[in-house]
């Protein structure tokens, strides 16, 4: 089976809710990467996030509308 990267974190742990999220919607998903630093939860390097290629389209349509739905209380922080 082919795998392709669907998207990258730099956060283990943000890497682990995407990859719930994927699969929470029927798409399985794997995490690749992201060699541990000292400190619990941060990465050397960036934590990948692959699925299959024939659930690719439907990956990035997920991980879209999670961006286009943005994190409640964002832009109070940014102000």
């Amino acid at each position: 089976m082919e795998l392709r990267v669907v998207t990258t974190a730099t956060d283990i742990g943000l890497a682990s809710v995407l990859k719930g999220v994927l699969q929470a919607a029927g798409v399985e998903a794997v995490l690749s990467g992201g060699s541990e630093h000292i400190y619990p939860g941060t990465t050397l390097d960036a934590v990948r996030i692959l699925v299959s290629a024939a659930d690719y389209p439907r990956a990035v349509q997920i991980l879209e509308q999670i961006e286009d739905l943005g994190v409640p209380g964002e832009e109070d922080e940014e102000a």
